[in-house]
């Protein structure tokens, strides 16, 4: 009779390509995050410029939303049939200047509506809304 002879192999863990993987991932996290930190974030103290002029400052045409639904047109109160006309207005005044909507979080949404719609059709419909940053109280 003729024994075979079997040989167990030992049953081993090898680390070595967990390890590589652990550090491909390291690195891409660290590159990842370098490549987000933008320029205008860093504390770069700028030179100053004898050639340079200052940038003007265009004050924005301003329209508020009231709580009780009333509005404002560079703090001068308006009703909703005059306040494209007071825009239009103020944006002959100012060519560049911006439209910004301050909508007070009691209002109704649909007097916002209204406004952002006779806003679009009068050829006005670049505006920004206003708002305040989240305090993050999650």
């Amino acid at each position: 009779m003729r024994r075979l002879r079997r040989d167990v192999d030992e049953v081993r863990v090898e680390l070595t390509p967990m390890i590589d993987v652990v550090f491909l991932l390291l690195t891409f996290f660290v590159v990842s995050i370098v490549m987000m930190v933008r320029a205008d974030v860093l504390n770069v103290d700028l030179p100053e410029l004898a050639s340079g002029t200052a940038a003007e400052r265009v004050e924005p045409i301003t329209i508020a939303v009231l709580d009780d639904g009333g509005l404002l047109v560079n703090r001068e109160e308006a009703d909703m049939e005059s306040v494209v006309g007071m825009v239009q207005a103020a944006r002959e005044e100012q060519s560049e200047a911006p439209i910004v909507l301050a909508v007070d979080v009691g209002s109704s949404s649909g007097v916002l509506i209204e406004l952002a719609d006779r806003l679009t059709g009068a050829g006005l419909g670049a505006f920004s809304i206003l708002g305040r940053e989240d305090g993050g109280a999650d």
